[in-house]
C-alpha cells in the first residue's frame, strides 16, 4: 500500500444528520475522527428539512402526559412495516433512538421538545399515538457558530415567512389561516426579526435557526468544541482495501488528491441520490426527474455508488420520502405540499379531472396514490393539479402565495399568474380549459365531493377520518375541519408533481451499521442515513422518520468502529 497522506481512526463522509452523529460519538469514545463534505457548505439534507425526530416512548411523552410504552412503538412499527423489516432492527431502533436522544441531550448541544398534537402519520394504527413521539429542535442562537454560521446550508426557502426567519413546528401548525391571533403571532415574530438585526448584518444571515438549521447548527457547535476536523470542498472517489477491509479511501480537497487511511474504517453518511438523474431512471418508477425534489443539490448517491462498487446490496431503491409538491418559478427547490393538501376548499385531480387518493393522507402514501393512479390511466405524460376555489385562496396558502385577505390576486407577483404557477378561472368550464382536462369530469367529481364534504364525509376516499389528515386542518370548518365544498367562484388550480424530501433506499446494513455484501458485513464500511436502505421500509411512521433513524445508526456505527456494543446489544447476547 502506498504512503498515506494522513492516518485516522475514523473517516465520516457527510455532514448531514447522520455524518455529524457518528463523528460526535466517535470522538467521545476516543477516536481520531474526520469528517468531510463535498460541497462548501454543511448540514446537508437535514439542514434544509423539518429536524423533527420521531422516537417512540421518548422521556419528554411522559411529561406532556402522553402514555406510551417499547412494545407499543414496536407494534405500531411492525405493523406499518408490513413485515418487510426484520422484527430485531425494528426493536434495536425503538431501544436505541431512546438511548441516542438522551446521549445527545447530556453530552452536545441538541435539544428536542416533543409535539403533543402531532399524529403519528397513523394513529389508529396497532400501537400507534396522537402525538408525541414526533419531536421538534429547539430554536439555536446561530451567532454561537461564528463565522461558521455562514458555512451552514441555509434552510429550505419554504420554511421562511416572508422570505425572512424560521419558525418551530408547533407555532407552524398553530399559524394555519388568517385569524387575529395568528396576525398577532406574525407580527411579534416579525418585531423580533427586527431586533436581531445587528446579529444579522453581522453574520449575514438571520442568526435564529429553527427546524433542521437548528439541529444541524447544534451539532456543528458540538463538534468544533470537540475540536473534530471537519473539512469542507472534500469529496471521496474511492474506497481503498486491503485483504477485504476497508483500510481508507482516496479524496480530493480542493482539487488535490488525499489518501488517507482509517484505521477503524469509513462511514458513508452523504445522503441519497434525489439529485442524480441517472439512478432515478435506472432505479425509480416513472414519471421522475431530479427537478421534483425538495431535497440538497449535493444529493447525488456517491456514498450508495461506492458501497456499490464495493459489491454490497441495495434495497428499496425504488422508494423516496416522496411527496406531493409544485414547481415555484425561479425557486432552486420544489414546494412541499404538506399543509395545503389537508385544508378544505380544495381537491386533487387528475388529467382525467377526477379524484384518485385521499389528500389529506400521509404525503408518502398521496405519491403512491399519483403513481399508482399513472398506471391505472396509462397516460404517456400524466397530470395532476390542485384544485382549488375562492374560499380556500382567501384564506390559504398555496405553495408561495399566501391567503388572499394578505396578498390579493392583483398584488401576486407575474410570475405566478397568467398560468406560471397559479391558474384562475371566473367558471370551471374555462379552469378546465386551462388545464386542458375534461370539464364534465370535473363538475361530476366537485357535485359528488361538495354533497359530502357539506356533511363532512368523503366515502371515496375516508378523507379526515383519520386524526392525522385534521392536523393541518382549519378548525373553523366543521364539521370536518379537513373537508369542505369547492363550488365559489373564481376557481383555481396549481399544477402538482410526485415529488420527494429525499430517497430512502441504499446500502443494506446490519443492527451496527455495517455494510453487507452477500449477507456479510464488509469489514471498515458502515452507512447510515440516506445513504443506507431506511429501517422503516416503504413507509412513514411520523414527522422524524428519517432523521431518528439517521442519527441513530450514525451513533451505533461510530460505537462499533470504537468496539463499542450498545446496552441492547449486550442484553440481547446475554439472554442468548
Amino acid at each position: 500500500m502506498a504512503e498515506w497522506d494522513r492516518t485516522v481512526d475514523l473517516l465520516v463522509m457527510g455532514s448531514g444528520a447522520a455524518g455529524m452523529a457518528a463523528a460526535v460519538r466517535a470522538h467521545d469514545l476516543g477516536l481520531d475522527v474526520l469528517l468531510v463534505e463535498k460541497t462548501e457548505l454543511y448540514g446537508g439534507n437535514t439542514a434544509m428539512s423539518g429536524g423533527v425526530c420521531w422516537v417512540a416512548n421518548n422521556p419528554g411523552m411522559a411529561k406532556e402526559s402522553i402514555a406510551d410504552s417499547d412494545e407499543d412503538g414496536f407494534a405500531y412499527l411492525k405493523h406499518i412495516t408490513k413485515g418487510e423489516v426484520p422484527d430485531d432492527k425494528l426493536w434495536l431502533y425503538i431501544r436505541e433512538s431512546k438511548r441516542v436522544l438522551a446521549y445527545l441531550h447530556e453530552n452536545t448541544h441538541v435539544r428536542y421538545v416533543p409535539l403533543a398534537k402531532y399524529t403519528d402519520y397513523y394513529p389508529e394504527a396497532p400501537g400507534g399515538r396522537p402525538g408525541g413521539r414526533s419531536m421538534d429542535p429547539v430554536p439555536f442562537d446561530g451567532a454561537k457558530l461564528r463565522e461558521d454560521l455562514i458555512r451552514l446550508r441555509r434552510p429550505h426557502p419554504q420554511s421562511q415567512i416572508l422570505g425572512k426567519f424560521g419558525i418551530t413546528a408547533k407555532q407552524a401548525q398553530a399559524a394555519i389561516g388568517v385569524g387575529f391571533k395568528t396576525m398577532v403571532f406574525m407580527a411579534w415574530q416579525m418585531l423580533l426579526y427586527m431586533l436581531r438585526y445587528f446579529k444579522r448584518r453581522r453574520w449575514g444571515r438571520d442568526t435564529k435557526l429553527c427546524a433542521g438549521n437548528s439541529l444541524m447548527g447544534r451539532l456543528l457547535l458540538s463538534l468544533k468544541e470537540r475540536d473534530v476536523p471537519t473539512w469542507l470542498n472534500t469529496s471521496v472517489f474511492e474506497l481503498l482495501f486491503e485483504n477485504g477491509r476497508v483500510v481508507g479511501a482516496v479524496l480530493d480537497r480542493d482539487g488535490k488528491e488525499l489518501r488517507i487511511a482509517a484505521r477503524r474504517g469509513v462511514v458513508l453518511a452523504a445522503g441519497g441520490f434525489s439529485r442524480n438523474l441517472e439512478m432515478r431512471r435506472q432505479y425509480q418508477r416513472h414519471p421522475i426527474t431530479t427537478e421534483w425534489t425538495a431535497g440538497s443539490p449535493s444529493n447525488t448517491g456517491d456514498a450508495i455508488r461506492l458501497g456499490r462498487d464495493a459489491g454490497a446490496a441495495l434495497d428499496l431503491m425504488d422508494e423516496a420520502w416522496w411527496t406531493p409538491v409544485s414547481l415555484v418559478p425561479k425557486s432552486p427547490s420544489s414546494w412541499v405540499l404538506v399543509v395545503e393538501k389537508s385544508l378544505p376548499h380544495g381537491v386533487f385531480v387528475n388529467q382525467e379531472g377526477k379524484r384518485f387518493t385521499n389528500e389529506a393522507a400521509p404525503y408518502i402514501d398521496v405519491v403512491h396514490g399519483m403513481y399508482e393512479d399513472a398506471q391505472k390511466t396509462g397516460a404517456a405524460e400524466p397530470r395532476w393539479f390542485h384544485v382549488f376555489d375562492a374560499t380556500y385562496r382567501r384564506s390559504s396558502i398555496a405553495g408561495p402565495i399566501a391567503p388572499g385577505k394578505v396578498m390579493p390576486d392583483k398584488q401576486l407577483p407575474r410570475r405566478y399568474r397568467d398560468g406560471g404557477y397559479l391558474y384562475k378561472a371566473e367558471t370551471l368550464e374555462a379552469l378546465c380549459k386551462q388545464l386542458a382536462i375534461p370539464a364534465d369530469n370535473l363538475q361530476a367529481t366537485l357535485a359528488r365531493f361538495n354533497e359530502h364534504a357539506i356533511k363532512g364525509e368523503d366515502p371515496d376516499f375516508n378523507r379526515g377520518w383519520s386524526a392525522q389528515d385534521r392536523y393541518y386542518g382549519d378548525p373553523r370548518v366543521k364539521p370536518n375541519c379537513a373537508l369542505g365544498p369547492v363550488e365559489t367562484a373564481p376557481f383555481y388550480a396549481v399544477q402538482i408533481y410526485p415529488g420527494d424530501l429525499g430517497t430512502k433506499g441504499g446500502l443494506v446494513t446490519d443492527n451496527h451499521g455495517r455494510v453487507l455484501r452477500d449477507g456479510r458485513p464488509i469489514p471498515g464500511l458502515y452507512a447510515a442515513g440516506n445513504s443506507s436502505a431506511s429501517v422503516m421500509g416503504r413507509t412513514y411512521p411520523g414527522a422524524g422518520g428519517t432523521i431518528g433513524p439517521a442519527l441513530t445508526f450514525g451513533f451505533l456505527a461510530a460505537e462499533h468502529a470504537a468496539g463499542q456494543r450498545s446496552e441492547s446489544q449486550r442484553s440481547r447476547e446475554a439472554a442468548e
